[in-house]
């Protein structure tokens, strides 16, 4: 069976190795004795659902971070929450918990799934959880996104590895005049990625043109630094993803993709866990995207 990995998928375990990472030497470290913190992993798109939310919670202990892509089930999940999803419509639903989410590893549990609630360009879109007694919120609005044109192919020689790669470009029409934040990924023959845990990118429109003309897919960033683009074969299947970011979820990842860039050294700043979107002391994020999609036969 083939298991995604989608980028709303990764928050926890990206959370923690944004703190491992950047360490160079093993400490004995000592965790404050505090109650669990919640953790948030939830995404509503304007394609078919269901759509889900996850609830974690955080751990006070220090765990190896698996680069090798593999799930690393660390979490407790959070099964009595009261989940609740509203849009500016006046629309609001309950959420169900599932436990496991269809398409993903059997392991990660503490699903809620979004089953009434539809995903539409333009709406603003609030999550309220009720847990130990006290009640978060997060709020988004899903921002447009501009149509893929095509999708193209980039054969490149990495002379480190002496291996020939390939690299997928895309072509849209960037929409001018007003801010844009992206996240774009891409599969090939159905699986998301290598042997990474960030399996995205994400930029912003301050230096893309009027018509993006076949922009290099960077397939995603490692705390271990490493380059894992591949050679993708002939006749192989590449779906490419275009998906809006609202300017606080953009925040967000860069935070994150600001951790794996830290070196460690001795004048780095202290690695922080990147601010999310939640009220009330809680880890993570909520977003809202529309998302764009090409399939194409290299």
């Amino acid at each position: 069976m083939k298991y995604i990995q989608h980028p709303i998928c990764s928050i926890f375990i990206l959370l923690l190795i944004c703190f491992i990472s950047s360490c160079s030497e093993i400490y004995e470290y000592e965790f404050e004795s505090q109650a669990p913190l919640l953790v948030v992993e939830g995404l509503i798109t304007n394609t078919t659902g269901p759509h889900y939310v996850r609830l974690t919670e955080s751990i006070n202990e220090v765990v190896k971070p698996d680069y090798s892509g593999s799930p690393v089930e660390i979490t407790q999940p959070i099964t009595g929450a009261m989940v609740t999803l509203s849009d500016d419509m006046g629309n609001t639903e309950e959420l169900r918990y599932t436990g496991h989410q269809e398409g993903t590893y059997p392991e990660t549990q503490g699903w809620y799934i979004i089953e009434e609630i539809e995903g539409a360009v333009g709406r603003t879109y609030t999550l309220t959880i009720e847990w130990n007694g006290k009640i978060y919120t997060a709020e988004d609005r899903m921002e447009p996104v501009p149509a893929i044109e095509k999708v193209g192919f980039k054969r490149k020689h990495l002379s480190a590895k002496n291996e020939d790669v390939d690299i997928p470009l895309i072509y849209f029409y960037e929409p001018q005049g007003v801010k844009n934040y992206y996240l774009m990924y891409y599969s090939v023959d159905g699986f998301f990625g290598s042997n990474r845990n960030w399996s995205f990118s994400i930029l912003n429109d301050e230096f893309l043109d009027a018509h993006v003309d076949g922009l290099e897919m960077d397939d995603g960033q490692s705390p271990t630094g490493q380059d894992f683009y591949e050679y993708i074969g002939g006749g192989a299947q590449v779906d490419v993803y275009l998906e809006s970011l609202s300017e606080p979820a953009y925040e967000f990842y860069r935070g994150v993709i600001d951790q794996f860039d830290a070196d460690g050294g001795a004048f780095s700043p202290a690695p922080a866990t990147p601010v999310g979107n939640i009220s009330g002391g809680a880890l993570g994020l909520f977003r809202a995207s529309a998302v764009s999609k090409k399939s194409t036969t290299k």
